[in-house]
């Protein structure tokens, strides 16, 4: 039984896993899953059904910078204490949805037959609701698990830029912040 999600019960919702969006990559189409608010759905308040993609997370996870930057110092595929550790903490951030991110991880099995994927919030579709006929769900994301990923949603395209502290502030906060700890050398 996952946690994550379960089969299809029929209702199209938000956090509906559907089958059948053109993401115009041929075969090679993704899954997607359904991220319109389920009110505005139950309504008709909505023209448009947006769709997010769901993407391989090993494929993901593996491919970003900071993954590669844990791993770059390997030796066939072996890798020191202090390198397991981090690379462990990074990926355990995102197995618990920690942080704000461009993704959402979950476990589809065994509702689905295939690995843990991420949901991505950059690879979105927003779909006519004449197009709802030709898309299959597939399986149906649990609650709080799909308010856990609106909240993310919401939180990753709402982020607002600001200036950052320099290096010589942040050095400097650092320091007041760590009390007596320091650097060993």
């Amino acid at each position: 039984m996952s946690i994550w999600i379960s089969e299809f019960n029929g209702d199209f919702t938000q956090g509906t896993i559907v089958d059948g969006v053109d993401w115009g990559l041929g075969d090679d189409n993704p899954l997607g899953i359904v991220i319109t608010k389920a009110c505005d759905l139950e309504h008709d308040h909505s023209g448009f059904l947006m769709v997010a993609a769901l993407e391989p997370a090993a494929e993901v996870l593996g491919a970003s910078k900071e993954f590669q930057s844990l791993v770059k110092d390997s030796t066939d595929g072996l890798l020191k204490r202090r390198q397991w550790d981090a690379l462990t903490r990074f990926l355990k951030d995102y197995i618990h949805n920690k942080n704000i991110c461009r993704h959402f991880f979950f476990d589809p099995r065994p509702v689905l037959d295939m690995d843990c994927v991420v949901v991505d919030f950059q690879h979105i579709r927003s779909l006519d609701l004449e197009q709802l006929k030709s898309l299959e769900p597939i399986g149906q994301m649990k609650h709080p698990f799909i308010e856990q990923m609106m909240m993310r949603f919401t939180s990753y395209v709402a982020r607002i830029p600001v200036d950052r502290p320099d290096d010589e502030e942040e050095q400097k906060y650092i320091k007041e912040l760590a009390g007596i700890y320091t650097l060993k050398r």
